[in-house]
C-alpha cells in the first residue's frame, strides 16, 4: 500500500473506481488475494480497510505460533535430564 500510494499520484488520469480491481491483479498469490475473488472491492476505503484487517491476522497468526514455540521450548526444557541441561 505505501508503494502503491507513492506511485498513483505520478498516474495520470487515474481513475478511484479502477484502482482497486487492477492493484489487486499485482499482489501476491495467497489467502489476501484469494480474498478478493470471494468478495469484490469498491473503493480505496474498502482496501485499506481489508488490509488493516489482513495485517492484524497476520499479527495474530506470528504472535499463536511464537506462544506454541515457547511452550514446545519449555516442554522439551522439563523433559532433558537434569545432567544434559545447560548452566
Amino acid at each position: 500500500m505505501k508503494r502503491f500510494d507513492k506511485v498513483a499520484p505520478s498516474i495520470w488520469d487515474l481513475s478511484p473506481e479502477v484502482v482497486p480491481r487492477h492493484l489487486v491483479t499485482a499482489l501476491k498469490p495467497g489467502s489476501f488475494s484469494d480474498s478478493f475473488c470471494k468478495k469484490l472491492i469498491d473503493n480505496m476505503d474498502e482496501l485499506r480497510q481489508r488490509v488493516e484487517k489482513f495485517m492484524q491476522l497476520e499479527e495474530l497468526e506470528e504472535f499463536k505460533t511464537k506462544l506454541i514455540e515457547d511452550v514446545e521450548i519449555r516442554k522439551i526444557g522439563r523433559e532433558t535430564p537434569q545432567a544434559m541441561r545447560p548452566p
